[in-house]
């Protein structure tokens, strides 16, 4: 496994042509696009960029709105196949997204029924590029309180989800911030192969706060707090080989108000304070 980032994740917009040296001077190993912007680049241009920095393209995030009505979800998948063709020349080979919890519409075998249909159809456009389509499950159960009807928020349920997309082939972004509110175990990586982790995210959250309140919104730097059984984590991964990009998603506000290779130092620092030798 890898050291990756994504700008946003660091609290900062930047495009990849002005992330990616910083990126790299700050200790990253491979970079996750936003393809929709970062596309404007000219693949020879960004091919380049990845060459000089000596970044990966690790991936990047799945550019389809399907949780919306069909029409804002046909006009993205139009789009779709343009980015995957750009992704898979500058060698990004995966993508993801995360499944809401909930709805308070659809029971979960309607939820169930169209997110199979919508995702099999990204699936699909993915596999051709053979890009790998990660899907993440949020866990925590304060996201959940007071909607009508629960929908996948363990690994389990979305394991049920991706075979039903595609049997082994259709993966999953494990976060342990949700891994640990779902209360997934080091034993549940028993269930999941190297070939079906398409992103793992690492993260903390603030301390003294009962499982039940945690919020998906509030978290902090790797390791900061100690909460997440982030060691743990990093073993399950290692037991499967997982060999992919991991990225620090702390959605701490702080970090944009720190110049970004400030921002960018400070979260390498906290991801390496917990990686595993």
């Amino acid at each position: 496994m890898y050291k990756a980032f994504s700008p946003g994740d660091l609290g900062h917009g930047s495009a990849f042509k002005d992330a990616a040296k910083i990126g790299a001077e700050a200790g990253y190993e491979g970079y996750w696009f936003s393809i929709v912007g970062d596309s404007k680049l000219d693949v020879n241009e960004t091919k380049d960029l990845l060459a000089e920095t000596g970044l990966r393209a690790a991936g990047f995030g799945l550019p389809v709105e399907f949780r919306q009505d069909e029409t804002v979800f046909n006009n993205d998948l139009k789009n779709l196949e343009s980015y995957a063709k750009y992704a898979a020349d500058i060698g990004a080979k995966r993508t993801a997204t995360w499944i809401l919890p909930f709805s308070d519409t659809l029971t979960y075998e309607e939820n169930f029924k169209l997110h199979r249909s919508r995702l099999k159809k990204c699936y699909d456009v993915l596999n051709d590029y053979g890009i790998l389509l990660g899907l993440e499950f949020v866990g925590p159960p304060s996201i959940r309180r007071g909607k009508k009807y629960d929908f996948a928020y363990n690994l389990d349920q979305m394991l049920e989800l991706c075979d039903a997309i595609d049997k082994g082939k259709c993966g999953l972004l494990l976060d342990v911030f949700h891994w640990d509110l779902a209360e997934q175990t080091r034993e549940d990586f028993s269930k999941i192969t190297n070939g079906q982790v398409s992103l793992v995210h690492i993260n903390d959250i603030p301390a003294g706060i009962p499982r039940e309140e945690q919020l998906d919104g509030d978290r902090r730097l790797p390791g900061e707090t100690g909460v997440l059984k982030i060691a743990e984590f990093f073993e399950g991964l290692k037991s499967i080989g997982y060999d992919g990009p991991v990225v620090a998603e702390p959605f701490d506000k702080s970090l944009s108000e720190l110049p970004f290779d400030q921002a960018a130092k400070k979260v390498m620092d906290s991801i390496n304070k917990v990686w595993p030798e």
